[in-house]
């Protein structure tokens, strides 16, 4: 299983140097160790080996985990997997493929909103990512506004802009 973390860390318990430094960098944080070492768990379980997990998110009621793979996998069979990752962290997990296509990624952190685009527009002399949802979907997104925005924003590495039509 691929996972931010290195192996023999997670089978410890702790972190090692170099990890520690990535941890103080910012490049992982605590919350990646921990869905790692949950991870590890249930791969002993559900044999979730080809799984790819690369960042936790943490946005309130809900934790989002990015995939590189699959997101079947993660999720498992039945959403056994997915299930028991929301009870080992407390709170609702959704899982997003993070893999070439920004679209998708943002689509699959929205469902079951529809998303209707996503474009760069420039306002107040800098770019930003403009994205798009359906008005009439608003009250099923399944976090709130602030922790959408700034959750695409540490995905996407620029300032988003969320707005419904």
């Amino acid at each position: 299983m691929k996972t931010p973390v290195c192996d023999s860390d997670v089978k410890a318990g702790q972190l090692c140097e170099s990890c520690k430094r990535r941890l103080a960098e910012g490049k992982i944080t605590q919350l990646d160790f921990e869905v790692a070492k949950i991870l590890y768990g249930i791969n002993e379980r559900y044999n979730i080996s080809a799984a790819s997990f690369s960042k936790a998110l943490d946005l309130g009621r809900v934790v989002l985990i990015l995939t590189e793979g699959e997101v079947g996998i993660l999720i498992g069979k039945q959403g056994k997997v997915v299930l028991e990752l929301s009870e080992a962290l407390g709170k609702k997990v959704r899982i997003a493929e993070m893999q070439g296509d920004v679209k998708k990624t943002i689509a699959d952190i929205v469902a079951p909103v529809r998303l209707l685009g996503v474009n760069k527009i420039f306002h107040e002399g800098r770019e930003l990512t403009k994205v798009r949802l359906a008005k009439s979907d608003m009250a099923q997104l399944p976090i709130d506004i602030p922790s959408l925005e700034s959750a695409l924003c540490s995905l996407l590495e620029e300032k988003v802009a969320i707005a419904f039509e």
